[in-house]
């Protein structure tokens, strides 16, 4: 085994060495390999994103990659901080996990309406100044292209059938019930 091949193959043989991510993304023998993993099944292998070639090779540019970090983590903040405001009570966390899960699929598998506005939002330099988006105008707006109706029917139906376990779980644990 040569000196430059990535910790992670390592890894299976002596389960002490630990993965460096971000040491990988620098690494070209590593990338070398993946794109050979990929040639090998015939295409993608279909790991994080799926923006196919409208992400292009923007994916190597590692200052949109932070943005889209930040992006996303102000997105998640921004809906934790909106769903506070409606005093679900213990629904909250509930729905708070379930809009991260559904913002996160729609940022992986976006849309060519919600990728477009994303790319316009990662390109406004004046957002990307401190560690969270403080525009919260933007971040609803993004909100509203990412999370529709029936997402958000979801997240009510998951919140509600919490908060329905949750009140059998207490009445069954104080014996009201018959």
């Amino acid at each position: 085994m040569s000196q430059r091949e990535p910790n992670y193959i390592q890894s299976t043989k002596n389960q002490e060495d630990e993965v460096n991510p971000m040491a990988l993304l620098f690494d070209e023998e590593w990338l070398r390999k993946a794109v050979e993993a990929e040639d090998k099944v015939g295409g993608n292998i279909g790991a994080g994103l799926d923006w196919g070639s409208a992400f292009g090779s923007k994916v190597f540019n590692f200052e949109l990659w932070g943005r889209f970090t930040t992006l996303r983590i102000s997105l998640n903040r921004e809906v934790r901080l909106l769903l506070n405001n409606w005093n679900l009570g213990t629904a909250t966390k509930i729905a708070v996990k379930s809009s991260r899960e559904r913002i996160l699929e729609k940022m992986r598998l976006p849309t060519p309406e919600v990728r477009e506005y994303i790319l316009a939002t990662l390109s406004n330099d004046e957002l990307y100044g401190e560690e969270f988006i403080s525009n919260r105008e933007i971040l609803r707006e993004l909100l509203g292209f990412l999370l529709k109706q029936e997402d958000w029917e979801t997240i009510a139906a998951v919140a509600a059938d919490s908060l329905k376990k949750e009140i059998i779980h207490q009445a069954v644990g104080e014996k009201i019930s018959a």
